[in-house]
């Protein structure tokens, strides 16, 4: 079941993100400071973040929210499922619920960014798979050799 996360769900979120060995430790550090700062306050700025709980056990989570300065974009600055599940669905079905609370929101477009690096390879094939075009890549962004790659789309038609 879905559900919006709870500061209690920190320590597993950070353990799940961990345990898919795509994120260094940095990113890890950063997430939990995410986290920490989604509970204190960003909620309260319309910051999201939904967990799939399963009977008290998390299986993945999404963050999303606004794009400052921009007209209703929004950027999806975290997905993950736990390693055992991946392949299963549940992150297409996670995707599939930030598009729907995204548009609910007033949304009109969906940015998410993700690495160029080879590893990153089966990220990017996810994004690609439900409908994300990649208009922007950054080399070197991250670190020399590690570009960024920005995929989008476009969740509301422009008003006539």
């Amino acid at each position: 079941m879905l559900r919006p996360a709870t500061p209690d769900d920190t320590d597993a979120l950070v353990a799940l993100t961990a345990g898919t060995g795509f994120f260094k430790p940095l990113e890890l550090d950063a997430l939990r400071e995410v986290l920490d700062d989604f509970h204190a306050a960003n909620a309260d700025l319309g910051h999201r973040c939904f967990v799939w709980d399963d009977g008290g056990v998390l299986h993945g989570y999404v963050y999303h929210a606004p794009a400052p300065m921009t007209d209703r974009t929004w950027y999806l600055y975290w997905i993950a499922v736990d390693a055992a599940l991946q392949g299963k669905g549940l992150g297409g079905r996670l995707l599939a619920f930030v598009e729907r609370d995204v548009t609910e929101q007033g949304g009109r477009l969906l940015l998410i960014e993700t690495s160029s690096t080879a590893h990153y390879e089966p990220t990017r094939r996810f994004y690609r798979k439900y409908g994300y075009d990649q208009p922007a890549t950054i080399p070197d962004f991250y670190a020399d050799g590690d570009g960024m790659v920005v995929f989008s789309k476009r969740l509301a038609r422009p008003a006539e």
